[in-house]
C-alpha cells in the first residue's frame, strides 16, 4: 500500500507540476508580450511625433538617441535640433542613415546598433525619415525575459514541492480507503475462514463414515447448513455496506414515525421472548427526505443492537422527537455501559468489543453499526454512541426533516408525543428505577 501511495503522490506532483507549468507559462508569456507591446507602442507614438514635429525636442525625454532628416535628391539633409545626435555614432552615422533610407519604415541593425524607422513623404520628392535607437530597448528586453525565466523556474520548482507536501494531505483519504478496503478483505478473509474450517471439518467426519445414513449425519449437516447462512449473512452485510457507501439513495418524503412504530411491532415478539421489556415515545407525522428501506434496516438494527446487550430482565428504549431542522432518535438499552474506547470505534467495520464477542446473542460480524452509521452518513445526518453508568448505552440519530414536516414543527412550540407502546410505565420524561428512558434527551 505504501508504495502504490508513494506513485499516487508522484503522479498527482507530476500532474499539478505540469498544469503549473502550463499557467505558469502563459502568465509569463502574456507578460513578456505586455513589455515588449508596451514598448513598440511607446517607440512608434515618438517617431509619429517626430515626423510631425521634426523640431520639437518633446523627444528628449526619452533619454535616448533620436533624430529626423529629409532624403531628396539634393541629398540628405539633417534638421539643426537632431544634429548632435547624429554626430554620436562618428563614421558610423552615413551608414546608418543609408540604411534607414533603404527600410523606410520597420526595424533595422548597423554598426551593432539597432534601430527603428518611420517615413513619410513631404513633396514628390523628398522623403522624411525618423529614426530612434532601440538598442537599449533591447538589451531591456532581454534582461526582462532573463528575469521572467528565472521566475518561472523559481515558481515551477516551489509549485512542484508545494504539490508534493500537499499531496499527503490531499490523498489521505484514499490512503484511508485503500486501508480499509485492506482491512475489509482481511477482515472477510478472517470471518469465512471459521466457517469453512467448520465446513471442511464437518464434511470430513461424514466422509470418514461413508456409510451413515442421513439421520446419522443430521447433525453435521445441520452445523454446516449454519456456517452457509452465517457466511451468507457476511456476505449480504458487505453488500449492502458497500451500496451504502457508494451508491446514491433514491431519496422521497418518508413517515419516519411510522418506520419506528413499525420496526417496534416487528420486535414485540423478541423482547417477549427474551424477558425485555420495550418502551417508546414517538412523536407523530415526523418526516424525512429518505430511503424508506434503509431507514427502516437502520431502526431495525439499532434495536436489534439493543436487544442483543440489554441484559436479562433489561428495558429498551426507542424516542423520536424533532424540532425545527432534525429529527431525533434515540434507541437505549439498559444493559452494561459502554466504555469511552468502545464508543469511539463501534461503528468501524468489523469492530467488535470484548463484551460483544463474549455475548452468546451477539453472534455478529461487526458490520450492523457501521451499515447503520453509512446509513446515517447517507442522509446527511449524524450518529453517535455514549454509555451511562449504571444505566446503559445510548444510540442518538439526527435526520434532517422533510419541508414539509420542519414547517409543520416550526408552527408548533412542541412536538406532540404519544405512548405508542404496549407496557407503557407511564411518562418517560423523568428517570424512574425500571424507566430506561431518561437517559434519552427531552423532547425540544
Amino acid at each position: 500500500m505504501e508504495a502504490s501511495l508513494k506513485k499516487l503522490r508522484i503522479r498527482f506532483t507530476l500532474s499539478m507540476g505540469l498544469l503549473s507549468g502550463i499557467l505558469l507559462f502563459v502568465l509569463c508569456g502574456v507578460l513578456c508580450i505586455s513589455i515588449f507591446a508596451s514598448s513598440e507602442l511607446t517607440s512608434r507614438a515618438v517617431l509619429d511625433a517626430m515626423i510631425e514635429h521634426p523640431t520639437d525636442e518633446v523627444v528628449d525625454e526619452m533619454g535616448r538617441p533620436c533624430f529626423v532628416f529629409v532624403s531628396s535628391p539634393a541629398g540628405v539633409t539633417v534638421p539643426a535640433a537632431y544634429t548632435d545626435r547624429i554626430n554620436i555614432y562618428g563614421d558610423s552615422a552615413e551608414d546608418i542613415l543609408r540604411a534607414a533610407v533603404e527600410t523606410g519604415n520597420g526595424k533595422f541593425a548597423e554598426g551593432g546598433f539597432y534601430f527603428r524607422v518611420v517615413s513619410a513623404n513631404i513633396t514628390d520628392n523628398s522623403t522624411m525619415y525618423a529614426v530612434i535607437d532601440r538598442t537599449s530597448d533591447r538589451q531591456n528586453l532581454l534582461t526582462v525575459a532573463t528575469l521572467v525565466v528565472l521566475i518561472y523556474v523559481t515558481a515551477l520548482i516551489v509549485a512542484v514541492l508545494f504539490f508534493y507536501l500537499y499531496s499527503s494531505y490531499a490523498l489521505a483519504p484514499v490512503g484511508d480507503s485503500m486501508k480499509k478496503q485492506r482491512d475489509l478483505i482481511a477482515n472477510a478473509s478472517h470471518e469465512l475462514k471459521t466457517p469453512l474450517t467448520v465446513i471442511a471439518t464437518n464434511l470430513a467426519v461424514m466422509k470418514s463414515e461413508p456409510k451413515s445414513t442421513i439421520e446419522e449425519n443430521a447433525k453435521w449437516m445441520e452445523a454446516i447448513e449454519a456456517q452457509i447462512k452465517r457466511m451468507n449473512g457476511l456476505i449480504v452485510n458487505m453488500l449492502q455496506l458497500s451500496k451504502m457507501e457508494n451508491a446514491p439513495l433514491d431519496l422521497k418524503d418518508v413517515d419516519l414515525s411510522e418506520i419506528a412504530e413499525g420496526a417496534c411491532l416487528g420486535f414485540d415478539a423478541l423482547c417477549f421472548e427474551k424477558g425485555l421489556r420495550l418502551v417508546t415515545k414517538i412523536a407523530p407525522g415526523i418526516r424525512v427526505m429518505g430511503d424508506k428501506d434503509a431507514l427502516e434496516r437502520l431502526v431495525a438494527s439499532l434495536l436489534d443492537n439493543a436487544t442483543k446487550y440489554c441484559g436479562a430482565d433489561g428495558k429498551i428504549g426507542l424516542r423520536l422527537t424533532a424540532d425545527g431542522k432534525k429529527a431525533h432518535l434515540c434507541v437505549i438499552n439498559t444493559g452494561e455501559a459502554v466504555s469511552e474506547e468502545d464508543a469511539k470505534h463501534v461503528f468501524d467495520r468489523f469492530y467488535r468489543s470484548d463484551g460483544a464477542r463474549s455475548n452468546p446473542d451477539g453472534n455478529s460480524f461487526g458490520l450492523g453499526l457501521a451499515i447503520a452509521r453509512a446509513t446515517v452518513l447517507a442522509h446527511g445526518g449524524t450518529i453517535a454512541c455514549r454509555g451511562i453508568q449504571g444505566k446503559g448505552t445510548v444510540f442518538e440519530v439526527q435526520l434532517p426533516l422533510a419541508k414539509t414536516s420542519a414547517r409543520k414543527t416550526e408552527q408548533r412550540s412542541d412536538t406532540p408525543v404519544s405512548d405508542s407502546v404496549r407496557d407503557l410505565p407511564g411518562e418517560c420524561d423523568s428517570y424512574e428505577a425500571d424507566n430506561p428512558s431518561d437517559m434519552l434527551p427531552p423532547a425540544e
